[in-house]
């Protein structure tokens, strides 16, 4: 099962919060699966459904998109506590290095993670072979 938290499609999150599958959900509203899935990527109008969708998750029609399950989604983004700081050298592009940061940093945390890339740079060099490799 997928861990709701990353959840951020509204309708997706209620859905796997009750434990529904698609499937369970097109067969409550008297649709196909394709069809339901539609709606859940917003690729279809869901205002016939809405009423139907309210009771299904136990809300007033107007909160199926809003209210408090958009405060949840929010709460998680804001409360998420992993963060991840990733390089990648490559010999074939030397003095260049490939970030994928993700998460929330502090202010001392982005400068820590940006003083030692500076230091690992300095330290990464190439022989006549083009290799890389770290030197002490």
């Amino acid at each position: 099962m997928i861990k709701n938290s990353k959840i951020t499609n509204p309708l997706e999150r209620r859905r796997t919060q009750l434990g529904y599958s698609q499937q369970d959900m097109s067969k409550l509203l008297g649709i196909t699966q394709s069809q339901y899935s539609r709606i859940e990527k917003g690729k279809t109008d869901v205002n016939k459904h809405i009423k139907k969708l309210s009771e299904i998750f136990s809300c007033e029609p107007n909160e199926v998109f809003q209210g408090k399950i958009l405060r949840e989604i929010d709460d998680d983004f804001l409360n998420n506590q992993t963060n991840s700081f990733q390089r990648i050298y490559h010999e074939r592009k030397p003095g260049y290095v490939n970030l994928k940061i993700d998460g929330w940093f502090t202010k001392v945390q982005i400068s820590k993670n940006y003083e030692m890339l500076i230091k690992e740079l300095d330290q990464w060099r190439i022989n006549e072979n083009g290799i890389k490799w770290k030197y002490k």
